[in-house]
């Protein structure tokens, strides 16, 4: 996991020892959403990577023959 840069809102004392109020710590995507479900963080946005372009296949050239429509049976 990335490790997220976030703001705290209030001063608490945690896994990372005693954090201030308005200091930037450093902690992993799963610790940043529980420190903020309990309102210690301000809100923080995750930096995702691009997503890849999809690119179709080219058309092979040897590509067989549509198949012929079934014939209906006289009733």
């Amino acid at each position: 996991m990335a490790d997220i840069k976030v703001t705290t809102r209030k001063s608490f004392r945690g896994i990372e020892g005693y954090v201030k109020k308005n200091t930037t710590i450093e902690v992993d995507e799963f610790r940043a959403r529980e420190l903020l479900r309990s309102g210690l963080i301000e809100d923080y946005e995750m930096k995702s990577a691009e997503k890849p372009e999809n690119k179709q296949a080219p058309t092979p050239s040897n590509k067989a023959a549509p198949k012929p429509a079934a014939k209906k049976k006289a009733d």
